[in-house]
């Protein structure tokens, strides 16, 4: 009886043996599975080449997809900005350095390089800055009252033209009166001649 009750302590501790080994293969290819399945990066910093599971910065990112097959990511070069309306009026240095800030993400400075620059800036372009803005204040003013000369010249130049419009209709009602008339005196006949040249002169 006590040979019959070992026999069976066996088994069952083989069979629990078995199920936790069969159990362990499982989780071992759920977490194999896991990682092929994870995409893996291949990225090139100051000559050193190492893998990551995260987009490489910069460009020309070699991207391994789950199946193992190869693929080339381009990461987009950032646009620049368009240059500040008062750069012409920045000194040349300041200039120069805004141009270099605003460019150099495009020319692939890295954000230490840029965070100096703007550091620069500050302390170096403060005067210039804001002897620029006042300088494009003044412009915009001076461009506003250009615009209002010229719209109140074009509107004076409309009057002009419509008084004188006015005058010329007028001129030619008076002349058809007068060449309509048949009793008119020598001095009078004079006179409409004199009328005449001056309507041609002026409302030709």
């Amino acid at each position: 009886m006590d040979k019959i009750k070992g026999i069976g302590s066996l088994r069952v501790d083989g069979f629990v043996r078995n199920t936790w080994f069969i159990a362990l293969g499982i989780a071992v290819l759920f977490i194999a599975a896991g990682a092929q399945a994870q995409p893996r990066y291949t990225c090139t910093s100051n000559g050193r080449t190492y893998q990551s599971t995260q987009p490489c910065p910069g460009s020309g990112v070699v991207y391994y997809g789950p199946s193992g097959t190869q693929t080339i990511y381009q990461t987009p070069i950032p646009k620049a900005p368009p240059p500040p309306a008062n750069l012409k009026y920045l000194t040349p240095r300041c200039a120069s350095l805004n141009d270099a800030i605003r460019m150099g993400p495009t020319n692939g400075l890295n954000y230490d390089t840029i965070s100096q620059m703007r550091r620069e800036y500050s302390l170096e372009c403060s005067e210039s800055e804001s002897a620029s803005n006042a300088l494009m204040a003044q412009e915009r003013r001076d461009k506003k009252d250009q615009l209002t000369q010229a719209k109140n010249a074009n509107k004076l130049d409309k009057e002009r033209a419509l008084i004188h419009q006015q005058q010329c209709g007028e001129s030619k009602r008076i002349l058809f009166s007068k060449r309509a008339r048949t009793d008119l005196t020598d001095g009078e006949k004079a006179e409409l001649r004199r009328f005449e040249e001056n309507y041609n002169s002026r409302c030709g």
